[in-house]
């Protein structure tokens, strides 16, 4: 499952999962996401969550600034519509959220330790 994480100096502060097609990002207290910061707009971005047409059961997502007054920036950068990818980093206003997929992390990759001359001492070769 997708979410966004709001973090801030390296702490979570909230899980947002993205269960919906769309997520709504702003001041608007109606938004999926609210965000009480006046540097947001009141619609400022949208996500969007799409079937992966090369991934059967796959899902790409998609954040779009709204034409927002402020601008939506993902790793640093501004956009105005951009594919998340896994580790992505979202600032909108003074909050920065960052993108997690749980299923792009392959995760199925093993390490395979070695033993060191050193008693008690293993590692990987990479």
């Amino acid at each position: 499952m997708a979410m966004l994480v709001l973090v801030h100096e390296g702490l979570t502060l909230k899980r947002i999962p993205l269960d919906k097609s769309q997520i709504r990002i702003g001041r608007k207290t109606d938004s999926d996401v609210f965000i009480d910061d006046m540097l947001a707009s009141q619609k400022h971005a949208r996500i969007e969550v799409l079937p992966n047409a090369d991934a059967p059961g796959g899902k790409d997502h998609f954040i779009q600034d709204l034409e927002s007054t402020n601008q939506t920036f993902v790793n640093g950068e501004p956009i105005e519509r951009h594919k998340l990818s896994h580790g992505d980093l979202i600032r909108i206003g003074k909050h920065n959220f960052k993108f997690i997929d749980e299923t792009a992390d392959p995760g199925d990759k093993t390490a395979k330790l070695k033993k060191s001359w050193i008693p008690g001492v293993y590692y990987t070769e990479e």
